[in-house]
């Protein structure tokens, strides 16, 4: 008989990280700004709400912080009182609770990021002696950014008072902070109104460009690694019925816009200075320069010639202007920088299709991504396809010829192989096969007379990390793809090639995601010599949170590019054999009978059309198994309700069933491999961000079978059990974070701020708020630092 409850004082299932002696590890600085910022929200709340309305918030608060370091019983108490609490309320003060907490942990998201800054601009800048490459970001607007444009300009402008407030004392920020609060109580968290891909564009591009993160990055390039930039946005075509070579052509639009306003103002201050010195001549240059800019400002065939003006302009103005003072501007150093990062004066697109559709359109059928090249032949006309676009990526790539289909398309619109195009292996069979593939398509001539000519010396191949998650697990994944990018390395350089790995990972962990350093752990020397990976959505407006922290990032990278790389080829036996029974526990789970029944009605999955966050659909068709589900909902399920199955399903099992010999053979290789270890940091993160009583909570109320229920309750609880156990046996801590403390206290504080947030997303999937779907998504998001 399995129980219809938790083992609620099983010492194992204590909350958060109260799994060890509560630590002090945060700084007293940052403590002292959370506790400041909070409290004027509260006065702001206090303000808009009434008083009635403030102290049953502020009761809320004070139940659900009594949840750390209690037992599962304690937790599941209190959440079953709130949730009765809530349920007695009416939607508008539901509404107005969530809208509360959501911002709360915005607010506490803003004091981390305003510290950090803060604790930035106060170290000197790094200095490198080796350098790789480059460094290349690819941005994506998938998984979407949950929250609202309006709510993350807002929250930008707040934070910079934060910063403010570190360096100066927070009374001196008290009245401007109080005013942004105000300003975006009355705002809306969350997206109301699907956004268009090129509302995306211009979202994305609007943190990307900002001046003073433009700025930074321009000069990173030159002080730190080569720096460069693409999207997917608006040329990922791929199950996308709304990119089209239209949607193309909006976002170079947007970000040609930006550009060319950051060259105008750069133009501006060396015509000012040539000016002030009465060097005529050089004014007259720049007005040429800024008429030539301004004819750029509409993107239309033969685009590229018109470009060709302007840079030759701008080359002639360095010249003179040098000759005519004896040193160059800074802004006309910034200028060259800009052109050199974007040739174009657009963010490069990548173009990305299916192989299937490819396919069919190389036999003759009309699609829109044959256009699309077409279009993009025509806009660069006297200049070069590659400023403006950088790629023409096959996804679900599985054979050769699905390459040279390819190709021939590339070759036809833009008469000659003039981007790169470049295989995606995301799935494990396409995974195991990609070294023959590969081997296959260096045989072509003309691919290798490419590689020199148009596509920069390298051999592109990206890996996909989340559909190979989602198939056979975290674990299993992660070697998978190690395993492919050794022996691909290993085949290019014995064809003297030089690969390019371009890594298609996520912010969340079960898509590839985790700190740069756990990322990089075992790549081989030739995947950093060119850094190139994307960052996704939801990432963007965090990896550029002020330019420190871009800038921070990139010399973490050109660190780990000075360390060397990985030496291991493959993980050990031991690892290998653990990798496999984890995921044969996995498989088993997720094509169990009723699993998909319990992803359906236990999780927010069938309300993800009711969530305006993102432009591409959410299903691919009818869902009959869960591999009919996309990886992103997928994981935004799991991560919405707190218990992020993916990562750790099926470790705990596994390591149960090993014998001594092979525990201790898994513990050498916890010392010695790379791959193995970070996958345990990346294990203990996980689980220290599960709350088992709000998943709980879920299933109580799916309407699920009353003993399916309890059995998916109590297979959690065991498995869950275990994988802790795996762990804290490895890493001889107790600590689920030992390597980074400060983490953890981060997470058992935030944690209970959360609960309110699902509890509130349990009532509004019984009742079919939509309003209220959206503001508990993106609140649970912001507190998870993830969407999905």
């Amino acid at each position: 008989m399995v129980s219809n409850v938790w083992s609620l004082d099983d010492p194992e299932l204590v909350t958060q990280l109260d799994r060890v002696p509560v630590q002090n590890d945060l700084p007293t600085q940052l403590r002292a700004l959370v506790k400041q910022a909070v409290a004027l929200l509260g006065d702001v709340i206090r303000d808009e709400l009434g008083v009635p309305a403030y102290r049953r918030i502020e009761f809320l608060r004070r139940e659900m912080a009594k949840t750390r370091g209690r037992s599962a019983r304690v937790a599941h108490d209190k959440l079953h009182r709130a949730y009765d609490g809530l349920r007695a309320l009416n939607p508008k003060q539901r509404l107005e609770i969530a809208h509360s907490f959501g911002l709360m942990l915005e607010v506490m998201n803003a004091c981390e990021n305003a510290y950090r800054t803060y604790r930035l601009a106060q170290k000197p800048p790094e200095k490198f002696k080796s350098r790789p490459d480059a460094i290349i970001y690819v941005l994506t607007a998938h998984p979407s950014e949950a929250r609202s444009p309006d709510n993350i300009l807002v929250f930008h402008a707040i934070q910079e008072s934060l910063q403010a407030a570190l360096a100066a004392g927070f009374d001196g920020e008290r009245e401007r902070l109080r005013h942004l609060l105000e300003i975006v109580w009355r705002l809306s968290v969350a997206r109301r109104m699907k956004p268009s891909v090129s509302d995306e564009a211009e979202h994305l591009y609007s943190i990307l460009l900002r001046p003073e993160t433009l700025s930074t990055l321009l000069n990173a390039s030159r002080e730190i690694a080569p720096f460069y930039v693409r999207t997917w946005v608006g040329g990922d075509k791929d199950g996308h019925p709304g990119v089209d070579e239209n949607a193309m052509l909006a976002s170079m639009q947007k970000a040609r816009e930006q550009i060319v306003h950051f060259a105008q103002d750069r133009v501006y201050e060396v015509a000012a200075a040539a000016s002030l010195v009465k060097e005529h001549a050089l004014v007259r240059r720049c007005s040429r320069i800024q008429r030539g800019l301004a004819a750029l400002t509409g993107i239309r065939p033969g685009d590229g010639a018109r470009v060709v003006k302007v840079r030759h302009e701008v080359r002639r103005l360095v010249k003179e202007y040098e000759q005519a003072i004896g040193a160059l501007h800074p802004a006309l150093s910034q200028l060259m920088r800009l052109l050199h990062m974007f040739p174009g004066m657009v963010v490069p697109l990548e173009l990305r299709e299916s192989s299937d559709v490819i396919m069919q359109t190389a036999a003759g059928k009309p699609a829109a991504i044959k256009r699309m090249l077409q279009r993009l032949g025509a806009i660069a006309r006297g200049g070069s396809p590659g400023w403006y676009a950088r790629g023409f990526i096959v996804s679900m790539a599985g054979s050769v010829e699905h390459i040279r289909a390819a190709c021939r398309l590339v070759d036809k619109a833009l008469h000659g192989l003039k981007i790169p195009v470049i295989p995606l292996f995301e799935q494990q069979a396409a995974l195991e096969h990609a070294p023959q593939i590969v081997a296959g398509i260096l045989k072509s001539a003309r691919v290798r007379r490419a590689v020199r000519a148009h596509w920069s010396g390298y051999f592109e191949i990206m890996l996909g990390y989340s559909d190979s998650a989602k198939e056979i697990g975290v674990l299993a994944s992660r070697l998978a793809i190690a395993e492919a990018v050794h022996k691909l390395d290993h085949l290019c350089r014995a064809k003297r090639v030089q690969p390019l790995f371009f890594h298609g990972s996520g912010g969340s962990v079960d898509r590839g995601g985790g700190s740069v350093q756990e990322q990089t752990a075992w790549w081989p020397k030739s995947a950093l010599r060119v850094y190139k990976a994307t960052v996704q959505g939801e990432m963007v407006e965090r990896s550029f949170a002020s330019p420190e922290i871009a800038r921070r990032q990139l010399e973490r990278i050109t660190e780990l590019y000075a360390q060397g790389g990985s030496p291991t080829v493959r993980s050990p036996a031991a690892v290998e054999y653990f990798a496999a029974q984890v995921r044969g526990h996995y498989e088993a789970k997720i094509s169990a009978p009723h699993f998909l029944e319990v992803v359906q009605k236990a999780t927010a999955y069938r309300y993800l059309s009711a969530l305006k966050i993102g432009s591409r659909p959410s299903k691919r068709g009818a869902v009959t198994d869960v591999r009919a589900l996309r990886a992103i909902p997928w994981v935004l399920c799991w991560t919405q309700t707190r218990v992020l199955f993916p990562t750790w399903w099926g470790v705990g099992t596994a390591w149960r069933q090993l014998k001594p010999a092979q525990r201790a053979a898994l513990g050498r290789a916890f010392k010695t491999d790379p791959l193995f270890r970070s996958f345990v940091k990346v294990l203990g993160f996980t689980l220290a961000k599960v709350e088992l009583p709000v998943w709980g909570m879920y299933l109580e109320r799916s309407g699920l079978d009353a003993g399916l229920i309890a059995q998916t309750r109590h297979d959690f609880e065991k498995e869950y059990r275990e994988a802790v156990r795996f762990v804290r046996a490895l890493s001889g801590s107790r600590d689920l974070l030992w390597f980074r403390p400060w983490l953890g206290t981060s997470i058992r504080l935030r944690a209970p701020m959360i609960h309110p947030l699902n509890l509130m997303q349990i009532i509004t999937l019984e009742e079919r708020n939509a309003a209220l779907t959206r503001e508990t998504v993106t609140g649970i998001a912001s507190g998870m630092m993830t969407t999905g």
